[in-house]
């Protein structure tokens, strides 16, 4: 006999399920993928930080040994240019010093600043000698810290060779800013011309800053008086 072989139909109407291979993620799976993002996420935030605060630090370095460097040169030049005339007595060499800082004022001579007064058809050269003063002022809204001062007279001549001109900032941050002079092998923090009638040959500055990172600094450097009387 022939054996007959039945097959079962679905039911009118019906689809025959189908079981697909992937029906979407788990859970856990979605959670380690969370989390895999997250890592790595979080390493690229540490390297932007890495490198912007490298930029960050190397860009304040540069600009905080720049502002130093134009301050100790504007002092190193006008001190090298000091200027002298026996017969005029309102052009003195003065410092004074209380504790670890100065006060200096004297006369210079500055060779490269080309500054016109009068108009721009008729213009009328100033005069390259000029009286200069430099000391620190508090910085009210800092405790400890002072800004370096630079004052600067073109009418030398007037009867106060201490006072007067125009102030500028060279330097925020200062701790602290002391002249001293040499007098054979040893260093005297005052001077006057008035007294003794004479200039120093050399001058030594040293000035304490405080950098961006709130670090102190220390910057030193002897400058040599090329003086010369003028008649």
């Amino acid at each position: 006999m022939t054996a007959l072989h039945s097959h079962t139909m679905p039911p009118a109407g019906r689809v025959p399920r189908r079981t697909p291979m992937n029906a979407g993620f788990t859970l856990i799976e979605i959670m380690v993928a969370v989390a895999i993002g997250s890592i790595i996420l979080i390493m690229a935030y540490a390297s932007y930080r890495s490198i912007f605060n490298s930029i960050k630090r190397s860009t304040g370095l540069s600009e905080f040994y720049e502002n130093v460097n134009l301050a100790l040169l504007s002092i190193d030049r006008d001190i090298s240019n000091a200027y002298f005339v026996r017969t005029n007595k309102n052009i003195t060499f003065v410092c004074e010093t209380d504790g670890s800082n100065s006060r200096l004022n004297f006369v210079t001579v500055n060779h490269n600043d080309y500054n016109f007064i009068g108009t721009a058809n008729t213009p009328v050269r100033s005069s390259d000698v000029r009286e200069v003063g430099y000391f620190l002022r508090t910085d009210k809204n800092t405790q400890g810290l002072s800004y370096l001062i630079k004052r600067e007279k073109f009418n030398y001549w007037e009867d106060d060779p201490l006072e007067g001109g125009t102030e500028n900032i060279l330097l925020p941050n200062v701790v602290s800013l002391k002249f001293e002079f040499n007098r054979g092998n040893d260093w005297d923090g005052n001077w006057d011309s008035r007294q003794n009638h004479n200039f120093p040959k050399a001058v030594k500055t040293t000035l304490v800053v405080k950098n961006y990172q709130a670090q102190e600094e220390t910057f030193e450097f002897i400058s040599l008086v090329n003086i010369r009387e003028f008649k």
